[in-house]
């Protein structure tokens, strides 16, 4: 793949929390709803994920975007869709890093290399047992890096409430799908006051609104002027 040593990255890296436990069946199915979704993804986003999703050691993923400002959207989705998708409760964690790639000499996203790579994998194992997100990003200064990553904390917590029916209308939402049309990934289709509800108690307000300001603001996750 060719890289733009000029711009930054975001590389999203994770595993499925305690998928040793899961069912033999559920753990058949997982790397099939992984692929699924993977696929999902690419054609709602296009050339953001360039390459599919990366899965190896059953339960390890990870995913290259060309778009930083959409990590945690995409992120989010791609939780979302193995929480909702798998027959029993499923989730992953996910640790985000944002900055230069030096190339990627093929087509799978673990052989990668560059400062996104480690600090996706730093982000994904200093999160510790309490929390499921974790942010970093090229920052010699570090400050925006620690303010993304604690923003990334407080955001897990709310993620972490939701109940599947929540989580299915927050996936709706993500993806700027109205109340009715969310209504009707459930069969049958519920209504748009019970979608609203659900979106109520899921804190979809909030959720909405950090993410306008994350993939709106001028924070410097498009350029690469802070050297490698």
């Amino acid at each position: 793949m060719d890289i733009d040593t000029s711009k930054l990255y975001a590389v999203l890296t994770g595993d499925v929390i305690g998928s040793s436990k899961l069912s033999e069946r559920s753990r058949r199915s997982l790397y099939t709803m992984m692929q699924r979704g993977s696929e999902a993804l690419r054609s709602l986003f296009g050339d953001i994920i360039p390459l599919d999703v990366d899965i190896f050691r059953g339960d390890s993923w990870q995913m290259l975007l060309s778009a930083p400002e959409k990590s945690f959207r995409i992120g989010l989705l791609y939780r979302l869709y193995l929480k909702t998708s798998m027959q029993e409760r499923t989730d992953t964690r996910l640790g985000v890093g944002i900055g230069p790639i030096s190339f990627i000499p093929g087509e799978r996203v673990s052989e990668g290399e560059g400062v996104a790579f480690r600090l996706s994998g730093q982000a994904l194992e200093e999160m510790g047992s309490f929390c499921s997100l974790g942010f970093r990003i090229h920052d010699p200064e570090g400050f925006r890096s620690q303010w993304l990553d604690s923003s990334a904390v407080l955001l897990d917590a709310i993620v972490l409430s939701w109940t599947e029916k929540q989580a299915l209308a927050i996936y709706g939402a993500l993806l700027g799908w109205t109340q009715k049309r969310i209504g009707s990934l459930w069969s049958p289709p519920i209504s748009q006051q019970t979608v609203a509800e659900y979106l109520k108690n899921a804190r979809w307000h909030h959720i909405d609104r950090f993410l306008d300001f994350f993939e709106n603001a001028d924070h410097a996750l498009t350029r690469n002027d802070t050297g490698q």
